[in-house]
């Protein structure tokens, strides 16, 4: 073949290069044209340029026949890490998207990274969507990633998350070579040889190159359409498939082989599929290699182009292939391969019926389900196209072919294989409605669902159907059903099934929660206690038929304070949920462990459970949990990222619909507001109260909306806001609760001057954070307490306390809760000065502060919790004592009077 010179481009890679350049410019590129029109080669170009930027290069390239392999191109980008020296040994391998996502984001982050993904439009569906984590999650400021891929064929879900996402991006289209580009990579040819060239290869280079390296009239019998394949393909692939027609037989079996066994095929995997003994495939490739159409490296043998892989692909006939498929199988088969290596060539290897074969793509469809349930529902589907005609279709695999077709996502095509099954009695048909009722859900079609909840409420109870009746009650309580739910829980203990553990340790679990919604907290605290209990009694097997029930035992032990021990019980049902394919309940255990890490202040693990959340929910179309997931997520920003990061999550949150169960909506409402306000968006006003029943969260969010209150001037309504969280507080006797009370209570004391009483209110609030579990949160009672020790005069003490809090602040990664302990403490400080320091008030001196930095009284009120006018008064006294006549001075003046 010609020598592959590197011509024309110049424009497009300088694009490339340049958007390299700036750290703020454009962080993900994406190249596409047609197939061979050269990306690679400006991949390859860009390379060396993106490294003498000091970037490290990690460059994969997609494949059409890999595609089918979950996760593979994820898999080389681990291989090129560790080519590039990184210790990747930390990378799980259980399969989880999300856990692989977050561990190669690490190192990503870890230096200035380029990764390149050539042929983006043969991802696997796996990789695909950890690349769209990445997007949403850029590991670093300094990561770019580039897409190549045909024309029109990114992949959906990149095109959607790139959209959604607003990241920065760079589009560069490889055009057709043009006569000045043909000239210099063929200089020696004749004007008319390169004219025609440049004609009949419509400018493409690989066309080109290939159709060049051919006689004249060989050029026009490939450009002519014939093909020995007598397949109607597309053009642009008939000119390569001319070019491999005319290797020998020896060449073109081998090529066939090497096409249809992917990159690891081994010597004797080629043989089998070939039908060729050993010295004819290693003549065979050696020759391929000679003619630059493979490459031998080790014991890897691939193409150099993908194209001419798909080429040698559809070089061979189909029942070639399925032929050639099936003794790939049988090779397998006889090493004891893993049954997911061997379904791929059974599913393309199936010529009628066969048992066999059958039961081996079940089992590997039920292995895969958790990890990879696209690929399950394509082998499950093979699996009742290969079995013998004339018996009854098991309605147990076709509830398999559903519950994949619903995880993947594929939620109209899970509802249409499980129609069958719902009008159908039998001991499946109650599973069928309520995985059908999930899919209607992820569909939008409400009513739907309920009508098919209806029908599975009116099937009568039936030995082994605890579990299910389970699903059902839940079903109903997320529905708003309480009464149904509660019904059916209460029939449950009054039935067989209650015998059953895990039945009795789900339903239990769900009783408790039902008490701390009464708020019934003693009979709450006893029922946690059995359903702890009975839950730790379970062993794996019993727990992933109830894992769906485990986020009521998590959410219980919240309320109660006990989120140390939920968290437990749900790290293992995560566990459980992977290990069994119960991927459905993974979006609400993530979302009720990001709440619980939260309350332990472990920030960092908080943050990457709410993402966890809500990338499941998401895929399985969970709307309400994506607001309620994203609150957590803005208030955990607030205290780890700059204010545009936390500025941006708020603006996804306000943008989004809110959950239609009422106290999620109250979460999600008061961290919209509560967190606007601190970073000026919105007013300082208190929001309507959304549910104003009591229950074990009320005196947290009364205490939120008395500091909005104090916020916004309005002392009156502050007062009555701390009075009853106190009350509800007292009532529930919840050590959380108690301390929201009492720092609502030193808070509203702080703005009232009455010092000792903020003193006594902060005191016990530091007590019950203590005994509540709850470090970051008593930290930042420690901060308030250190601002009331300094207004009272005792530095001393204020010291002490802001060194125990940022001690703490920094344990837990609160980077910007460690700034803030700085802040005050620099005011503490300038609070104490000598001389005309001592003039100014702790408040004065924090509002003089923001005024020299350059704040606007807008934003100096919303981030005090003051008003305007408040703020205003305050200027108007600092210009007094400072003996200045505007603000322009107040910087300098600050300087000279902490310099003593």
């Amino acid at each position: 073949m010609v020598e592959r010179a590197f011509v024309g481009r110049r424009a497009e890679l300088a694009a490339l290069g340049d958007a390299l350049e700036s750290p703020d410019g454009p962080w993900v590129l994406l190249v596409d044209g047609q197939a061979g029109i050269g990306k690679s080669r400006l991949l390859a170009a860009l390379a060396p340029a993106a490294a003498r930027r000091g970037l490290r290069v990690l460059s994969v390239t997609a494949t059409e026949d890999e595609q089918q392999q979950p996760s593979h191109v994820i898999h080389d980008v681990l291989e090129r890490l560790a080519d590039a020296g990184a210790d990747v040994t930390d990378v799980p391998s259980d399969g989880d998207v999300n856990r692989l996502g977050r561990a190669l984001r690490r190192h990503l982050a870890a230096t200035g990274t380029l990764l390149v993904v050539d042929d983006a439009h043969w991802l696997d569906a796996e990789s695909v969507r950890t690349l769209t984590y990445l997007v949403r999650n850029r590991p670093a400021p300094t990561f770019r990633l580039l897409l190549a891929y045909r024309s029109g064929q990114c992949p959906v879900a990149l095109t959607r998350v790139l959209t959604a996402t607003g990241a920065a991006t760079r589009s560069v289209r490889v055009p057709p070579f043009t006569g000045a580009d043909v000239a210099a990579l063929l200089p020696d040819a004749t004007v008319a040889r390169r004219d025609r060239l440049l004609t009949v290869s419509r400018g493409n280079p690989l066309y080109l190159l290939l159709l060049a390296d051919l006689p004249d009239h060989e050029v026009e019998r490939a450009v002519s359409g014939e093909d020995p394949a007598e397949c109607d393909h597309p053009g642009l692939d008939r000119t390569l498939r001319a070019e491999l027609a005319q290797l020998p037989d020896r060449e073109r079996l081998v090529a066939q082989a090497i096409a249809l066994c992917g990159a690891h095929a081994d010597l004797e995997m080629l043989c089998t599929t070939a039908e060729l003994p050993i010295d004819a495939v290693t003549a065979a490739l050696d020759e391929l290699s000679r003619r630059a159409l493979v490459e031998v490296a080790g014991s890897s043998v691939t193409f150099g182009h993908p194209l001419i892989r798909t080429a040698a692909h559809r070089l061979a006939g189909a029942g070639w292939r399925a032929a050639a498929h099936r003794r790939a199988a049988t090779l397998l088969r006889q090493r004891g391969a893993a049954l997911p290596a061997l379904a791929r060539h059974l599913e393309l290897g199936l010529l009628g019926t066969d048992p066999v074969a059958a039961g081996e793509l079940k089992g590997a469809a039920a292995q895969v389900l958790p990890s990879a349930p696209a690929a399950s529902a394509r082998w499950i589907a093979a699996a009742l196209r290969a079995a013998p005609g004339g018996q009854p279709e098991p309605p147990e695999d076709r509830l398999l072919l559903g519950r994949a077709l619903l995880l993947s996502g594929a939620g109209a095509r899970a509802r249409e294989a499980l129609e069958p099954l719902i009008a159908r009695p039998g001991a499946y048909r109650l599973e069928a409605l309520l995985l059908s009722a999930r899919c209607e859900r992820m569909l939008g079609r409400v009513d739907r669902a309920r009508t098919l909840l209806a029908a599975a409420a009116d099937l009568p109870l039936l030995p082994g159907d605890g579990p299910v009746q389970l699903e059902l009650a839940i079903l109903e309580l997320q529905d708003g059903q309480d009464a149904e739910g509660h019904a059916r829980l209460d029939a449950l203990f009054a039935s067989d099934a209650i015998a059953d553990p895990a039945v009795r340790a789900s339903a239990t679990a769900l009783r408790c929660l039902g008490a701390v919604a009464e708020s019934r907290i003693e009979s709450a605290r006893t029922g946690f206690e059995q359903a702890d209990l009975e839950f730790e009694r379970l062993d794996d097997d019993r727990l992933r038929e109830v894992v769906h029930a485990t986020p009521a035992l998590g959410w219980a032990a919240y309320f109660l304070d006990r989120h140390a021990r939920g968290l437990t019980h749900l790290d293992r049902a995560v566990r459980v949920s992977r290990r069994f394919g119960r991927s459905y309940a993974l979006a609400e255990l993530h979302t009720v462990r990001a709440y619980c890490l939260m309350k332990l202040g472990r920030v960092g693990e908080a943050l990457a459970a709410a993402e966890d959340a809500d990338d499941m929910a998401r895929q399985f179309g969970y709307g309400d949990l994506i607001p309620f997931a994203g609150a957590l997520k803005l208030r955990a920003l607030q205290s780890v990222a700059a204010r545009e990061d936390v500025l941006r999550q708020w603006t996804a949150l306000n943008e989004q619909p809110r959950p239609v169960m009422r106290w999620w909506r109250q979460v999600v409402e008061t961290a919209v507001h509560e967190v606007g306000v601190r970073l000026g968006v919105l007013e300082p006003a208190v929001p309507p109260l959304i549910d104003d029943r009591p229950g074990p969260m009320q005196p947290t969010q009364l205490a939120r909306y008395a500091n909005l209150a104090l916020g916004g001037g309005d002392r009156a309504a502050a007062d009555e806001l701390v009075t009853r969280a106190e009350v509800a507080a007292a009532h529930l006797g919840l050590p959380s609760q108690l301390a929201a009370a009492s720092s609502a209570r030193a808070e509203y004391c702080c703005a009232t001057d009455d010092l000792d009483a903020a003193e006594a209110a902060v005191t016990a609030c530091l007590t019950w954070f203590d005994r509540a579990d709850m470090p970051v949160d008593r930290a930042q009672a420690v901060l308030l307490a250190a601002r009331i020790a300094g207004r009272r005069g005792d530095f001393a003490l204020a010291t002490q306390r802001l060194v125990a809090a940022r001690e703490t602040f920094a344990a837990a990664g609160a980077t910007q809760l460690v700034a803030a302990t700085t802040s005050l403490q620099r005011r503490l400080a300038g609070g104490r000065t000598s001389g005309g320091a001592t003039t100014l008030t702790a408040r004065e001196r924090e509002v003089a502060e923001l005024a020299a930095r350059g704040h606007p009284n807008k934003e100096i009120a919303h981030r005090l919790y003051l008003s305007p006018r408040t703020v205003e008064d305050h200027i108007g006294r600092i210009l007094r004592k400072l003996e200045l006549s505007g603000r322009a001075g107040i910087s300098h003046k600050l300087g000279e009077l902490d310099k003593g």
